[in-house]
């Protein structure tokens, strides 16, 4: 009775685990924001060297990359692979070399380990995104916006690790004369001495998440996917509905005809400068406010709770989707996360206003758990894995602008306009999908 329980209720066990494993790869790119800090002042004890904002910035920029560009080759792989015998294998290889990076000293290095955790947790993601869809075939913005939420609040998970595991103490960063100019550092010995204790701390935690969906995670057969048809048509009196009803039929792209499709562009433009805003909110909000706010664990609060405003975010953006449609819901949050990323630069000098501008910027990029429905909503839902990775992307440039405009808050201009130039865009993007997404 038991076993048959389970298996009837197999597309909850999917979700628990897609949520869980979506967590666990989210934990390095959601929480290196709050390890920067840290990072850069042990590689300056260690080598002597000041590493600057803009390359310290560079290996989160690369995980976020790897997880865009890569993904797609966990479809590939699965061709070949048995489902499980893959999922195990990208798991405990992501699993393994976190766990290698407690032994890394070289900045060089730590940032080449980057680009290997980006892209295991690149395919994870994709086939992660990829069961949901099997196993819920009339996938909507809010199962979507339930694995995101679980995915942001590995921000809050690795942020408070942070906090407990390298700097339990609060002690604050002091101003240091170096070679390049006087640089905001912790000198502290055990803040030193245990900032590559995250690593291992990391690496257990995640692997705990990662264990059930070992175990359960698989693609559906023939016969449990015409079970999830009727559940959802409402056939079965006995079942419970995961996911709202279908909407009316609409637009069935193939993937040429995506390529053909001025809506593709705009969508791959619009998320591009999301990436914008989701950098900065992420992983510059300690370096943004370190210079008002000489108070590190209120700062790594911030990004903690920013964590938890982004996860929140991502289930609320995904119903109002459903409610509303992509072109109001992406419109709302484009025009609201723009102007306040602008701001951050004069609200950190009070730091309970900072922690409200980077909350509403977090839970306005959210809205980064509607690419898949957004895709499913213009384009149809077939292909729905290779859309969603194709439009995904659309990151990795806005990785890469992020970083170039990065360079040149560190040559040519200040913070201010560095803060303008990622949030003016999303401007564009609320106009573009307001007047396009019809």
């Amino acid at each position: 009775m038991a076993r048959s329980c389970f298996y009837r209720n197999y597309n909850w066990w999917v979700l628990i685990c897609v949520c869980l494993g979506s967590m666990a790869f989210s934990v390095p790119f959601f929480s290196y924001g709050a390890l920067l800090p840290y990072l850069s002042s042990m590689f300056y004890h260690t080598s002597g060297k000041v590493t600057s904002q803009a390359a310290m910035a560079l290996q989160p920029v690369i995980l976020l990359m790897g997880i865009t560009l890569t993904g797609s080759l966990s479809g590939l792989l699965e061709y070949y692979m048995n489902v499980r015998l893959l999922n195990f294998l990208l798991s405990a290889s992501l699993v393994l070399v976190i766990g290698f990076s407690y032994f890394i000293n070289s900045y060089i290095v730590l940032t080449v380990v980057a680009v290997i955790i980006g892209t295991l947790g690149g395919q994870i993601n994709v086939c992660n995104v990829a069961r949901l869809s099997e196993w819920n075939p009339r996938k909507s913005g809010a199962a979507n916006g339930i694995m995101g939420f679980f995915m942001g609040m590995s921000g809050l998970v690795g942020s408070v690790m942070c906090s407990a595991v390298i700097n339990p103490f609060n002690k604050e960063p002091e101003l240091v004369n170096t070679t390049s100019g006087p640089e905001m550092m912790f000198v502290d010995d055990y803040v030193l001495d245990h900032t590559k204790d995250i690593w291992l701390a990391w690496a257990g935690t995640i692997a705990i998440m990662f264990l059930p969906g070992v175990f359960i995670l698989r693609p559906p057969t023939p016969e449990e996917v015409c079970t999830q048809d009727d559940i959802l048509s409402g056939d079965s009196f006995e079942s419970v509905e995961l996911l709202p009803r279908a909407k009316p039929a609409g637009p069935d792209y193939g993937v040429k005809d995506l390529f053909r499709s001025p809506k593709f562009y705009i969508l791959y433009l619009i998320i591009l400068i999301l990436s914008l805003t989701l950098l900065t909110s992420t992983e510059l909000y300690k370096f943004i406010g370190i210079e008002a706010i000489n108070d590190d664990k209120f700062l790594n609060l911030v990004g903690a709770l920013g964590a938890v405003a982004n996860a929140f975010g991502r289930v609320t953006w995904g119903l109002i989707l459903d409610r509303f449609g992509t072109r109001a819901t992406y419109t709302v949050a484009f025009f609201i996360q723009g102007p306040l990323t602008m701001t951050l630069h004069y609200s950190k000098w009070n730091k309970w206003g900072y922690l409200a501008n980077l909350c509403i910027v977090s839970f306005c990029t959210g809205i980064f758990t509607c690419i898949a429905p957004a895709c499913q909503e213009l384009f149809g839902s077939r292909d729905i894995s290779l859309k969603y990775a194709l439009t995904l992307s659309a990151e990795s440039i806005g990785c890469v602008l992020f970083f170039i405009l990065q360079l040149g808050q560190q040559y040519l201009y200040g913070e201010s306009v560095f803060l303008a130039l990622m949030g003016a865009p999303s401007i564009l993007a609320a106009i573009l999908a307001f007047f396009c997404f019809r």
